[in-house]
């Protein structure tokens, strides 16, 4: 049992001077025995030893002097103390037990009068009350008390029972269109107004330019109604796509034209390329003969130097013999000059891409074409690559809502996913419209996320900065269906959603590309590879952007 300075109000009858520490006064529950016959708590002996050198500490009550090697637990003492009889601590709020001090611990973790904390304290519950009254709170009195749902079956804190029937989506509400249904599951309104009679919706020909907008059940008669009108909006729209698709003609004309110049271009500087190659080769080749024959000269310098200088010292000092040496001087700085010489070739001749020769004017000029012909030939491949990259934009882009998506190679790709080498891939870019939003697909062949990494193909939308995002409705609200479709023609996989308006996925982009938003759990790895959805180490992604509701200049197609 643990010291408590409280434990004396408990002890029936008075309690003697030996069973209480000689410095604190209070009673021993772990008592320590001093060389001086005193008892002490451990806790204040300890102070004592602990606040004068060795030696020094003296008994507070004899003066004797205190030796911690002399200190021994009096297990006598202890046993005296523990066996005195007590009563229960909570014995004003009307505990009726008394035992001996020894039990006491273990009373007061059942003792029936203790304050505890309420079962739903970490719910909220701040009340303390007395043990025997807990169960009565719990039941009747507690307001965070855990209680079912009568609807979807979970359960809330009672407190917390209102806000939750609020947003509960088995919580059955009434049509808001007015349409006379009262029992429909919250969760399902969004399905309901799909087929609502009463649902606000918008005639089929909004996109030509029709305005009409009200219940369902009145857009057959509208339609009858606003036939030659509907057939006017055609007409003009009709007549729009089709010059619109004449510029774009005229446009690609003009593009291939273009590529058939750059390529007839490429072809002239190809040419020229090779007939420069062969220039180069022959000036190498002349200059690996020049560093021969300054080979040969220096050798034959050598050999007269030898000469001269053996018949120097066999004659005496004559005016034959000063022009030997005068001679010698001439052959040493020839020589020199002949070694610089040899130096410059030969490291022209190893340069290994554009050698740049001085020993003629004539060379130093082939290189300098050389170097125009190579730089204008790298301008002509890089706008060639650029004229390139824009036709195959233009011959690929779709512009109705509706897109194909071929991912090829799909094993090494998977692999890659799987290594952590290419998390995610990214679609080209489509758009709704001719003048419409610009969006792209974003896969997680892997999956993405908790829930899906390692388990399933993840899709995502991904809302793209357009060239007409000024003229567009923000945030993008169509609706948008992703199919991984099956190459068996038996069963695609299909998931649809409507975009979260409050989601920054689908607001105006201030960047190149907003966050991507989807399906995290769009396919498991196990149905993908259980049909016919992978042929050929390739699979297809089809998207479907629902047209209803955009502006008529973000429309090229209508259904």
């Amino acid at each position: 049992m643990s010291h408590s300075r409280n434990v004396v109000e408990f002890v029936v009858g008075g309690l003697e001077k030996r069973y209480k520490c000689i410095q604190c006064h209070n009673v021993l529950q772990d008592p320590v025995q001093s060389s001086c016959g005193h008892r002490f708590c451990w806790s204040c002996l300890d102070d004592i030893l602990k606040q004068k050198p060795p030696g020094e500490a003296k008994c507070p009550d004899d003066g004797e002097v205190l030796k911690r090697e002399e200190v021994f637990k009096d297990k006598c003492a202890q046993k005296e103390i523990l066996a005195l009889e007590c009563y229960c601590p909570n014995k004003s709020l009307g505990c009726l037990w008394t035992g001996l001090l020894a039990y006491l611990q273990d009373h007061d973790a059942e003792c029936s009068y203790t304050k505890v904390k309420c079962l739903y304290s970490n719910l909220g519950c701040n009340v303390v009350i007395l043990r025997h009254q807990l169960a009565k709170h719990v039941e009747n009195d507690c307001v965070y008390k855990v209680t079912e749902c009568p609807y979807c079956r979970v359960g809330y804190p009672g407190v917390k029972m209102r806000e939750h029937l609020e947003e509960c989506g088995k919580f059955p509400v009434k049509c808001p269109h007015g349409c006379g249904e009262s029992e429909i599951l919250r969760e399902h309104l969004a399905e309901h107004s799909i087929s609502c009679p009463r649902a606000p919706t918008q005639c089929k020909f909004k996109s030509m330019g029709c305005e009409f907008e009200g219940p369902r059940d009145s857009l057959d008669e509208h339609l009858e109604s606003f036939t030659t009108e509907h057939l006017m909006l055609c007409s003009n729209y009709v007549e729009k796509v089709t010059e619109e698709m004449r510029n774009l003609q005229l446009q690609l004309n003009a593009s291939l034209a273009m590529n058939q110049t750059y390529e007839e271009r490429l072809s002239l500087q190809n040419e020229a390329l090779v007939l420069n190659r062969q220039t180069l080769s022959t000036h190498q080749m002349k200059l690996t003969k020049v560093e021969e024959n300054l080979s040969e000269q220096r050798t034959s310098i050598d050999e007269i130097r030898q000469q001269l200088t053996t018949e120097l010292n066999s004659r005496e000092n004559t005016t034959a013999g000063l022009n030997m040496v005068d001679i010698i001087r001439r052959l040493d700085f020839q020589d020199e000059r002949l070694a610089v010489l040899g130096e410059d070739v030969r490291r022209l001749n190893q340069a290994p891409a554009r050698p740049r020769y001085a020993a003629s004017a004539s060379a130093g000029g082939s290189d300098h074409r050389f170097d125009r012909v190579e730089h204008s030939l790298a301008l002509h491949e890089i706008q060639l690559a650029d004229q390139d990259l824009k036709l195959q934009i233009m011959e690929t882009t779709s512009y109705d809502g509706i897109f194909l998506w071929k991912i090829d190679e799909f094993q090494r790709r998977f692999r890659e996913a799987v290594d952590g080498k290419t998390i995610s891939i990214y679609s080209p870019p489509f758009y709704t419209a001719r003048y419409g939003y610009k969006l792209c697909v974003r896969a997680y062949l892997n999956g993405d996320g908790p829930m899906g990494k390692g388990k399933y193909l993840s899709l995502f939308i991904v809302v793209m900065r357009g060239e007409y995002d000024g003229l567009l409705s923000w945030p993008f609200r169509q609706k948008i269906t992703m199919k991984l479709l099956d190459q068996d023609r038996v069963s695609d996989v299909t998931e649809s959603f409507r975009p979260d308006p409050n989601s920054s996925s689908f607001q105006k982009p201030r960047s190149d590309m907003n966050i991507a938003s989807g399906c995290p759990t769009f396919c498991t790895h196990n149905l993908l590879r259980s049909r016919g959805y992978i042929r050929d180490d390739s699979i297809f992604i089809k998207i479907v952007v629902d047209p209803t509701g955009m502006p008529l200049y973000s429309q090229v197609t209508f259904k």
